[in-house]
C-alpha cells in the first residue's frame, strides 16, 4: 500500500531492545564469531537451551532485554549493519518490521507498526494512502523479502464448503480497502460494511456470474448505505471488545510474553470515548494495513474469520488505548499510537496466526 511505500528505517531501536530471542543463520553466526569473536567486553550468543530450527545460534541480550549488537550511543545504530553491511544481519533483523505474504497474486508487504516509525505513517493518511501500489526496491529488499508462502496452496476459503479464485479474493481485498479509505466513515462503520458485503459474496456459487462480478456488486450494494447508519452496535459493547481481546490472547503460543486484558476496560474507555472520533483515520489506515497481504485468509475457513480479525484488531487497540489513557488526557494521537504498537506486538509478533484463524473459527460456531 501506497501508506507503507515510504518506509525506511530510522533507528527507533525498538525492534533492538525488545527482548526477543534472535535466531542467527549459521553462515552468519560463522562470520559473527570471526568478527567479533575477539572482543572480551561482551558475550555474543545467548547460552543455554537449543536454537530454533534452521538457527545456529541466538543473539545474547543485555539484562534490559537490548542485543548486544545495540549501540544507542552511535544513534541506535547496529554494530552487524555498521561493521558488516546487511547482508550479515540474521534474517529476522533484515525483515523487520515488514510482514510478508507470497500467493499466485505475486507479493503483498505490509509493516508491522511494533515499529515506531512504521506506526509513524499512519499519521493522517490521505485517500490516496490506501491505494495499493508497487512496492519501492528497498521496502521489498530487492525481492528478497520473505514471510508467508502461499503460492503452491489453494486460495482461501470463501466459507467453509467453497474456495474463493484468487482474481474473486483480490477483489474482495481490494474493495475491503477501498471502503476503510472512506472518509466519511469510521473505522467501526467501514468494518460493518465489509461484513455486510462479505455475507452477501459467501452466498455465491459458480454460475453465469463470476466471483469477481459478484464481489463488485455486493460492495456497491454495502457502500451506498447511509454512513450514519448504525451497524456496528454489537461490536462497539464493552462484552463484545472483551471476548475478542480474549480470543487474541489465547492464540498466543505457550513460553512467549503473554500480556493481559484491563479488568477495568468499561470505566478506563470513558477517558477515551471522548476524543475517539478524532482519530479514525489512523484506526482505518492501521486495519488497511492488517488486511492487504493478510496472513488470516489462508488460515481461516471463510472471508468472515478475516472480518472478524479486524475486528479483533480494532478491539485490541481499543483495550490498549483504554489502558494507557490518562487523566488530564494526553494527546490523541499519542495514546492511539501507543495503543497501536502495542496491538501490533500482540497480533504480529505473539500471536499463532493459524491458532487465532481457528479460534475465530470456532466462536462464530459456538
Amino acid at each position: 500500500m501506497r501508506l507503507h511505500a515510504g518506509y525506511r528505517c530510522r533507528h527507533a531501536g525498538a525492534c533492538c531492545t525488545a527482548g526477543w530471542a534472535i535466531p542467527v543463520e549459521g553462515t552468519v553466526h560463522e562470520r559473527l564469531q570471526l568478527h567479533f569473536g575477539t572482543s572480551h567486553d561482551r558475550v555474543l550468543f545467548a547460552s543455554g537451551g537449543a536454537p530454533p530450527d534452521g538457527a545456529a545460534a541466538v543473539l545474547a541480550t543485555d539484562p534490559d532485554g537490548r542485543c548486544v549488537f545495540f549501540e544507542p550511543a552511535r544513534g541506535n545504530l547496529c554494530a552487524i549493519h555498521r561493521e558488516l553491511g546487511p547482508a550479515m544481519l540474521p534474517g529476522v533483523c533484515r525483515q523487520f518490521p515488514r510482514v510478508v505474504l507470497r500467493d499466485g497474486r505475486g507479493t503483498r508487504i505490509s509493516l508491522s507498526h511494533f515499529c515506531p516509525t512504521a506506526a509513524g505513517l499512519l499519521t493522517s493518511p490521505q485517500p490516496a494512502a490506501f491505494d495499493i501500489v508497487e512496492a519501492p526496491t528497498a521496502l521489498g529488499l530487492d525481492g528478497m523479502a520473505e514471510g508467508l508462502d502461499a503460492r503452491n496452496v489453494m486460495p482461501p476459503l470463501l466459507e467453509p464448503k467453497m474456495l474463493t479464485d484468487l482474481e474473486g479474493y483480490d477483489a474482495w481485498e481490494r474493495r475491503a480497502i477501498a471502503l476503510l479509505g472512506r472518509a466519511d466513515l469510521s473505522a467501526a462503520g467501514a468494518l460493518a460494511r465489509i461484513g455486510v458485503a462479505t455475507r452477501a459474496v459467501q452466498r455465491w456459487r459458480p454460475s453465469r456470474s463470476s466471483l469477481r462480478d459478484t464481489v463488485e456488486r455486493e460492495f456497491d450494494v454495502a457502500s451506498s448505505m447511509k454512513p450514519d447508519e448504525d451497524l456496528d452496535a454489537d461490536g462497539a459493547s464493552t462484552a463484545a471488545v472483551q471476548a475478542r481481546v480474549d480470543l487474541a490472547l489465547r492464540s498466543i503460543p505457550e513460553g512467549l510474553a503473554h500480556p493481559s486484558a484491563s479488568e477495568t476496560f468499561e470505566a478506563d474507555w470513558q477517558r477515551v470515548a471522548p476524543w475517539w472520533h478524532q482519530v479514525d483515520d489512523v484506526l482505518r489506515a492501521y486495519l488497511a494495513a492488517r488486511l492487504f497481504g493478510n496472513w488470516v485468509a489462508y488460515y481461516g475457513q471463510g472471508l468472515h474469520v478475516v472480518v472478524e480479525y479486524l475486528q479483533v484488531a480494532l478491539a485490541v487497540v481499543k483495550m490498549e488505548a483504554a489502558k494507557g489513557a490518562t487523566t488530564p488526557p494526553s494527546s490523541p494521537w499519542q495514546t492511539v499510537t501507543a495503543a497501536i504498537r502495542n496491538a501490533d506486538l500482540l497480533l504480529v509478533h505473539l500471536s499463532d496466526p493459524k491458532a487465532l484463524a481457528g479460534l475465530l473459527g470456532s466462536s462464530r460456531r459456538a
